[in-house]
């Protein structure tokens, strides 16, 4: 547990994500009661346990990691940076990779989704069909879910600020580069635009089509359309946006398979 306790006092730090927040009726808490035994749920605990600090901005979803991707066995490990969580039309893939769990998928989330809507009253979050367009692309990745670790681009926000989308961009790339480096991962996918941005790459398009991995701070990435999102790319029924999706989609299976 050593590495989720480094990662709490990463996270600590930016003071992104404050215990209290969470014992309220959020979508954590009711996964963690809904499903005690996954590995998720109980180091999860751990990393709030040690964010002891009040709110002081508008704070963000949680990462969520595989059961073996703190641990020492061998196994290729992914890391996949998203788009921002209130991204227009998308929403975060963060907010539901709960149910990426061993065991959990698609099936288990529309029923939880369905209770989760009935106790907080409202119907905006990442729907059960986006749950199952993410499954679907990462099994066609030959991502192993068990050595996945999953967080959004931009997670810091002004101080004192609750407004959406109001980012310390400075802080969010920080925070972002402490988290890659301690998840250390043989893979970073970069989907969509807002990451690329954030860790200094301007040229979302070039990025994509060119059919390449970059190295960014010493990591292997590879950007890839934001496929639950229209994003630069343009609609997802359009040549565009599967042509680039089929140029990632190549390049990270041959980089994972070798």
């Amino acid at each position: 547990m050593s590495r989720i306790k480094e990662l709490a006092t990463v996270f600590n730090h930016y003071k992104t994500y404050p215990r209290r927040c969470y014992d309220k009726i959020r979508f954590v808490k009711v996964f963690q009661e809904r499903y005690p035994q996954d590995h998720y749920s109980k180091e999860v605990e751990i990393l709030l346990s040690m964010q002891g600090y009040e709110p002081a901005q508008r704070g963000a979803d949680l990462p969520w990691w595989g059961k073996e991707y703190f641990s020492n066995k061998k196994g290729f490990r992914v890391m996949v940076i998203c788009q921002d969580s209130l991204t227009e039309d998308a929403g975060s893939v963060v907010f539901a990779a709960q149910f990426f769990s061993s065991g959990i998928g698609y099936s288990q989330y529309k029923d939880f989704y369905k209770e989760y809507l009935n106790l907080v009253g409202v119907n905006k979050y990442f729907s059960p069909n986006k749950v199952r367009t993410v499954i679907k692309q990462f099994d066609q990745w030959n991502i192993d879910f068990d050595y996945l670790y999953i967080t959004d681009a931009c997670k810091v926000y002004n101080y004192n600020s609750w407004k959406d989308r109001d980012f310390d961009r400075d802080k969010s790339k920080l925070l972002l580069e402490a988290e890659i480096e301690l998840c250390n991962p043989n893979l970073i996918i970069l989907l969509g635009s807002s990451p690329l941005r954030l860790l200094g790459v301007d040229n979302y398009s070039e990025a994509v089509e060119s059919g390449k991995s970059i190295i960014i701070n010493g990591q292997t990435c590879v950007a890839a359309p934001f496929f639950i999102g229209q994003g630069p790319s343009g609609n997802r029924n359009g040549l565009g946006f599967k042509r680039r999706l089929e140029i990632a989609s190549n390049l990270i299976k041959n980089i994972i398979v070798n």
